[in-house]
């Protein structure tokens, strides 16, 4: 909803800023999306009183003039032939630009210079020129300059002259669904008033004179309703010989600057209304009106028929359902109904008679109306969130005064008014201890019904004195006026209360209860650790779905799989009995929008079987991808083409259980690929209790989910690693002595690990040794058939001394040997 600050302050007395106004709009729960500071218009236009005009020395059709500004004399060069000296016309001075044209780049800026050898100060300017239209200004539309009534003042801007000189705010309002009364700027004045307690001003529509040259409204149109349940109510006014023409300034200026574009001056005025009272109206050509069968011009509010063709105002043709709701004549559909007229039914320059439309519509038929034609409306907005039913009769006859005050006319005496079910206030309940209760607060009876009085929700009859002041006030009935279809219970009531009393008055009280705790609070506490952990190590989580389809599991057995009964498509068959699947389908997803490196990681349920008998189980696990390059491009070229390889997902994983505190894993490799791996391992704590398995994705399956590059893949079972983490951290100081390493290379048949390594290391029990680490693997022809070449660095250190030469070698010796006899090492010098 857009509204002017000016056009707000003509219903309420507001002398604040813009600035204030935002303010206070928020607290009543209005969000402001956008100021925006609206100058006077026409800038550097004042209005000239021309002195002398004399024929231009070096061209027959210019002329040289003396004009007055208002602060001196100035001399102009004019073409224009129509004025004649003590004429006041519209000067635009030096360095102002002309108001812009459509399709004009960039706008046309006066300056001073000669024409034909003679100075020119300015020019004089005419109608189209400041595109405005003489008729509005109740001038006459001819060639040449804007000339302008005798009592315009020399050197007064000529937006003043106009009446829309004074700077203006523009706001752009978030209205909530729940609120339609606040699509009005009546609405909005009403809660400004209700704030600040100031008086609603709304406006007076005078009373119509009885005499009449035409019969009452009953005689020149009649009403049917044939759908009450979609339209309750139905008014429909007659003028009779309007002149229909561009609107008068004021009104353009203020549709164009709330976005809506002038027609002419009656479609202005109906959308006029709608803005200020947020009831939507309809003018139809009165003569375009079929009669029924007493001869008179017929209004009927019906369902469509099924396939009946309607030309919309837009020009688009739609194909009509009986659940479309349409007005018509006895012959054809002239509107559907809330939304938007017809071509058959248009006010145009041709009109002389029209029929105005006020009525009130059910929103679930709008709304479904307009989805299904896909045709959005100012008017199919403000129904279909619910307008005031009984709104129609007032705005009706707002919009009739104002269009008889701009385009002339009468009008029949009287209105038609089809509805048969009047819609009465809501009356709700209010106890004065529950307002307190739930705010925090200590008000009194009166204060709350005081607050409540301010947005107009009165006591529907006078509040009994209690019989003691001890005594409990009784509760309070509160009449709901209409147009706040929001309020329908006890609470809704309170909320207001707590709006106009000011949540910021509010005392903030700590809970009087404990907090409630559940068991799986612990579980998501460890889940969020292990999400900390592994985005640490670089990953991104994924999100994926627990359905998946059938073709896209692997490495399941058939058995495990649970299949749906009644799947919702194709692609979301079965139940996710691995992450994977769903990983796979996110590096997809991601390589097709040009992202090639990716690490992910995804928290989830899966679901198995044991066999196609048994019950479904569910588990957690965690999955983990890695695709791409390692490293992102650097300008120094390390690492550029760098890929992330089996070793990149073996010791991100060996860090994940770092954190978890896990000690002993073990990771076995297996020689046999599978459908989903081409290489794998899997992971065994203590080398008996299954954590899971990593590998690479087989080429043909990357193949088939467009992957280029190798995809390293794990899934850990997060159950089994969170029910055996150990969070407990123990430290040592930093070592006071020096340490002393020796290195050893050796021949290992190619079927020995490199954990198999130090299991026979750790197995030799050697003193002070600190660490073991690979640094070298070695192959060549020229080494024994099946054989290769790793070099290790052991690390010595005592924690109490510096270890001899001899310690040391005692020490290295020991696991030499014990290499030796259990793996087969050959030692090389």
């Amino acid at each position: 909803m857009k509204v002017t600050l000016n056009w707000l302050r003509e219903y309420v007395g507001f002398d604040g800023s813009p600035g204030e106004l935002a303010e206070r709009l928020t607290q009543l729960g209005l969000e402001v999306e956008a100021m925006e500071s609206l100058g006077g218009d026409f800038p550097g236009v004042v209005v000239a009183e021309v002195l002398t005009r004399d024929k231009h020395p070096n061209a027959d059709k210019l002329s040289v003039c003396r004009v007055h500004d208002g602060q001196g004399e100035r001399q102009i060069v004019c073409g224009a032939q129509n004025f004649k000296p003590g004429d006041k016309v519209p000067l635009i001075l030096p360095g102002h630009p002309l108001p812009p044209r459509p399709g004009e780049s960039a706008p046309f800026v006066i300056k001073v210079g000669k024409i034909r050898g003679v100075e020119s100060h300015g020019m004089l300017c005419a109608a189209d020129e400041l595109g405005i239209h003489p008729e509005s200004l109740g001038l006459a539309r001819e060639e040449g300059l804007l000339i302008l009534q005798p009592e315009a003042t020399a050197g007064q801007p000529f937006a003043e002259y106009l009446g829309r000189g004074r700077p203006d705010t523009l706001f752009d309002l978030e209205v909530t669904p729940n609120r339609p009364d606040l699509n009005s700027v009546i609405g909005i004045a009403r809660e400004i008033a209700a704030v600040t307690g100031q008086p609603l001003r709304l406006p007076t529509v005078p009373t119509p004179d009885p005499a009449s040259d035409h019969p009452p409204a009953d005689h020149c149109v009649s009403v049917r309703l044939e759908a009450p349940e979609l339209c309750p109510r139905y008014t429909a006014r007659v003028l009779f010989g309007i002149r229909v023409g561009p609107s008068p300034d004021w009104l353009r200026t203020t549709l164009e600057r709330v976005g809506l574009r002038s027609i002419n001056n009656v479609v202005d005025v109906t959308n006029y209304v709608m803005l200020e009272t947020g009831q939507p109206l309809h003018a139809f050509d009165y003569r375009s009106l079929a009669p029924d069968a007493q001869g008179r011009p017929a209004i009927i509010v019906r369902r469509a028929s099924d396939g009946e063709s309607f030309t919309a105002l837009d020009g688009r043709t739609h194909t009509l359902a009986p659940d479309h709701l349409v007005i018509a004549d006895p012959t054809r559909p002239l509107a559907l109904a809330g939304i938007i007229g017809g071509q058959n039914s248009e006010v145009t320059d041709q009109t002389r008679d029209i029929l105005l439309e006020s009525a009130n519509f059910a929103p679930t038929s709008i709304r479904r109306t307009s989805k299904t034609l896909g045709i959005r409306t100012d008017a199919s907005y403000r129904f279909e969130r619910g307008a005031d039913p009984n709104q129609p009769g007032a705005a009706s006859a707002r919009a009739a005064h104002l269009i008889l005050s701009l385009a002339g006319g009468s009008m029949a005496p009287g209105v038609v008014d089809a509805y048969p079910s009047p819609v009465q206030p809501r009356l709700v309940t209010l106890r004065h201890a529950r307002v307190n209760q739930l705010l925090g607060t200590h008000l009194s009876p009166e204060e709350i019904e005081c607050l409540l009085a301010q947005l107009g929700l009165k006591a529907a009859h006078r509040r009994p004195r209690a019989v003691a002041e001890s005594a409990a006030p009784e509760p309070l009935t509160v009449s709901i006026p209409t147009y706040r279809v929001d309020l329908k219970r006890e609470t809704d009531l309170i909320e207001e209360v707590a709006r106009m009393y000011g949540v910021d008055r509010i005392p903030s009280v700590p809970p009087r209860q404990a907090q409630g705790t559940h068991p799986f609070d612990a579980r998501y506490d460890a889940f969020m650790e292990v999400r900390r952990w592994l985005t640490g190590l670089g990953l991104s989580e994924a999100q994926g779905q627990t359905l998946v389809a059938l073709p896209s599991i692997r490495g399941v057995p058939d058995p495990a799989i649970v299949r749906l009964a009644n799947p919702l498509s194709h692609d979301m068959d079965a139940l996710r009995p691995s992450l994977i699947p769903g990983l796979l389908d996110v590096l997809r997803h991601n390589l097709r929008h040009q992202n090639r490196d990716v690490a992910l990681f995804e928290l989830g349920r899966i679901f198995r079987r044991q066999d196609a008998s048994s019950r479904t189980t569910e588990s957690w696990s965690v999955g983990i991808a890695l695709t791409g390059a390692r490293h992102p491009a650097s300008w120094s070229g390390t690492d550029r083409d760098a890929r992330y390889d089996a070793h990149d997902l073996k010791g991100l994983i060996e860090t994940f259980f770092e954190h978890l505190g896990l000690r002993g894993a073990a990771f076995q490799r297996q020689d046999a690929s599978t459908d989903l791996f081409v290489e794998h391992a899997t992971i065994a704590l203590g080398g008996k209790l299954p954590l899971g398995t990593l590998g690479q994705l087989h080429p043909r399956l990357a193949r088939d989910y467009d992957l280029r590059d190798p995809v390293l893949l794990a899934e850990l079972d997060l159950d089994a690693l969170l029910a055996r983490r150990n969070p407990a951290r123990s430290f040592k100081a930093l070592p006071a002595f020096p340490a002393t390493r020796r290195d050893a290379a050796m021949l290992l048949p190619e079927s020995v690990t490199h954990d198999a390594v130090l299991q026979a290391v750790r197995q030799a029990k050697a003193l002070h040794l600190e660490s073991a680490e690979l640094f070298d693997v070695f192959r060549d022809e020229r080494l024994p058939a099946g054989q290769k070449s790793v070099a290790y660095a052991f690390t010595y250190r005592a924690p109490d001394r510096t270890l001899t030469d001899a310690e040391a070698n005692a020490s290295h010796d020991k696991i030499l040997a014990h290499l030796k006899d259990r793996l087969g090492a050959t030692f090389r010098a």
